[in-house]
């Protein structure tokens, strides 16, 4: 009985570390990251992520700012033995913020938190026509 009880008092404080952990981590998430990449003909672009609350906003620019790519959505934050999960759902796409439409397509990416840094691993999803990618974001401003 002792035991039984041991354990049911554990899982609500277990749940709620887990929650706590989840939290922290979207608050470190917050604000706007930026990577700048070169595509295979040798162009720049950069890649900005937003993150406000559960939101996110992504996009693909050219250096001087041009959009090619929109997406906006939801994401929550998961941890699967040591790694660390941000999974982007209900997400909503298209060549500019006003030429959006959903894309009933989520996506789920590991990342690592570091001081004023993210790294995202992404395409890892054996039904992904793109290559995997690892990107290193820096937190701006």
């Amino acid at each position: 009985m002792k035991t039984t009880l041991k354990y049911l008092l554990l899982c609500p404080l277990i749940a709620m570390l887990l929650s706590t952990a989840q939290a922290a981590d979207i608050d470190r998430l917050a604000g706007k990251w930026l990577a700048e990449k070169t595509n295979e003909d040798g162009q720049k672009f950069k890649q900005i992520l937003e993150f406000k609350g559960n939101k996110f906003k992504f996009w693909v620019q050219s250096m001087d700012g041009n959009t090619f790519i929109y997406a906006e959505g939801n994401t929550k934050t998961e941890k699967v033995g040591d790694l660390r999960v941000l999974k982007f759902v209900d997400i909503k796409a298209g060549d500019s913020e006003t030429n959006i439409e959903e894309i009933y397509d989520d996506r789920t990416v590991v990342y690592r938190l570091g001081y004023k840094t993210v790294t995202i691993a992404m395409n890892f999803e054996s039904y992904r026509d793109e290559d995997p990618e690892l990107d290193l974001y820096k937190k701006q401003g």
